[in-house]
């Protein structure tokens, strides 16, 4: 290299250092923008929500009733359901919320409800919500609607570098996944908003499980909601972006809004949304709630300042699954126990205890690095008396349950019953990400009924949709016992899926997955 050529290079060194010097200086400030604190609104009498589920509630004071939302399109139909019926508050929490035609349709519905003077909040994971400023800052011009995001970047230009050099910080997410209507009704689960999660994506279909309730875990809920959305790290988009909306851009937003609603009403989804059993059930109160004991778990906001894991979501569900005496069914898409959580599964077999996994294939599943992880503790677990189901990719059935697709499957929900008396439905994967990295939250549901009747959907449905794991003379097979087949390689994965898979277990990368 020749001087001129050495003195271009150290320019660009010395440039690039400033620049990352300067990222470094926005990333790890712990001091975020303050905003203005707002809580719940009390549930009034004269609400029609409030109405709606009274007389439930006189008859099983104390407890709350959960109704399983294992269908997309029920779980889409009562999410804008609650949202059209709304009087005064809605307050939503997601991880990735995308803009699809579910997105759309649920916006939709809560840009309608602010015009009504309904207060709507609204938190995102600032992860997952790239590319969007401009979209939120307009959703935040309505004076009924006001939008935070959780750990945001604050270089809102450069995301990806932001990421590396600020990744102690950013690496910390918000997985939390709830929607509250009138602090009355509210909606609970593994769901994100996307097509993908509601029976309409042509090319892959998440098999997932939401809970909705009414009684007293509603305010739980709430309390919760309050304690991010006040949390010093969740931020107004305000406060992130300096894209001015004008009134010209409002109008013509608003405009192309209403040409794009008038053009869904012919779409095929929105038919099917319609066609929805639950719109009747909702309609006539029939609604069949299981009643019990119900408890929300959940991280606190700022999860990496807590070493202690006694104020975690891991500490309530370890204990949770310590009170098992008979039987423990794990369903979660990715499954990585790391060697601690292993040895305590085997221990678990050890002392009679049945164990059983369900889990994606690598087939099914979108995230290869979680299968990477995962597949070193098979045969060991397989070994020891754990039973281990792997969800198939292509099932070539239709779909009957939560539990499979319809088109390329994969599952996401994330399920825990206990003596099939106990259920904990919510966001919380079994892996490091959710136990160490990642905020969670989910309902601990206490009824015999609502845990035998998951039970039995899931048993009817393992030999159609799943892979039954074995070890045979040391090598791990997988049973397709609907086609009574023996496979002895990851089942429907291609030559380049496997090689990948190989080429990441290299990494040391579990604290991550």
């Amino acid at each position: 290299m020749n001087a001129k050529g050495l003195q271009t290079f150290h320019l660009l060194k010395l440039l690039l250092l400033w620049a990352v010097w300067g990222l470094t200086g926005c990333q790890s400030s712990t001091v975020f923008p303050e905003k203005t604190i707002s809580t719940q609104l009390s549930p009034q009498q004269e609400w029609p929500l409030v109405r709606y589920i009274q007389d439930d509630l006189k008859a099983q004071p104390d407890l709350s009733g959960v109704l399983p939302l294992a269908d997309g399109v029920d779980a889409l139909t009562a999410r804008l359901a609650l949202v059209s019926a709304a009087s005064a508050s809605i307050d939503m929490q997601y991880y990735i919320y995308r803009g699809d035609d579910s997105g759309r349709l649920l916006m939709w519905h809560l840009i309608e409800a602010a015009d009504r003077g309904v207060r709507v909040r609204i938190l995102f994971d600032d992860m997952a919500i790239k590319d969007a400023d401009e979209a939120l800052v307009m959703l935040a011009e309505h004076k009924n609607i006001e939008v935070r995001l959780y750990n945001p970047s604050f270089e809102r230009s450069f995301r990806n570098l932001a990421f590396v050099v600020g990744f102690s910080r950013l690496n910390h997410r918000m997985h939390n996944k709830s929607l509250t209507v009138d602090n009355a009704i509210t909606i609970v689960g593994g769901r994100n908003i996307g097509n993908e999660y509601f029976s309409n994506n042509s090319d892959v279909e998440f098999g997932d499980f939401d809970l909705m309730a009414i009684g007293d875990v509603v305010g739980q809920v709430s309390d919760q909601f309050d304690l991010y959305w006040n949390a010093p790290i969740s931020v107004d988009i305000n406060a992130l972006s300096h894209h001015q909306v004008s009134e010209e851009e409002v109008a013509s937003e608003l405009s192309l809004v209403k040409a794009a609603k008038s053009a869904y009403k012919s779409n095929p989804y929105v038919e099917r949304l319609l066609q929805s059993q639950l719109i009747p059930q909702m309609q006539q109160n029939s609604l069949t709630w299981y009643w019990g004991p119900t408890t929300l778990v959940f991280d606190q906001p700022d999860k990496q300042n807590h070493a202690s894991d006694t104020d975690s979501i891991l500490a309530d569900l370890s204990a949770f699954l310590a009170k098992a005496e008979e039987e423990v069914i794990l369903v979660s898409p990715y499954f990585v126990p790391t060697k601690a959580g292993a040895d305590s599964i085997i221990a678990t077999a050890k002392r009679g205890i049945d164990i059983t996994i369900l889990t994606n294939s690598l087939a099914a599943t979108d995230v290869l690095a979680v299968h990477a992880g995962y597949r070193q503790y098979r045969q060991r677990l397989l070994e020891a008396g754990v039973n281990i189901f792997e969800v198939k990719a292509n099932p070539d059935i239709k779909k009957t349950s939560s539990w499979s697709g319809s088109s390329k499957s994969s599952l996401h929900a994330k399920t825990f019953i206990t003596d099939k008396r106990s259920v904990f439905v919510g966001s919380f994967n079994f892996d490091p990400r959710s136990a160490w990295l990642n905020t969670e939250m989910g309902l601990i549901v206490d009824n015999q009924q609502l845990a035998e009747d998951i039970v039995d959907d899931l048993v009817s449905n393992l030999e159609k949709s799943t892979y039954r794991l074995a070890v045979e003379d040391g090598e791990l097979v997988w049973f397709d016992d609907f086609s009574q087949r023996k496979i002895y390689t990851e089942p429907d994965a291609g030559l380049w899926r496997k090689f990948l898979v190989d080429c990441i277990a290299l990494l040391p990368i579990e604290s991550q997955l």
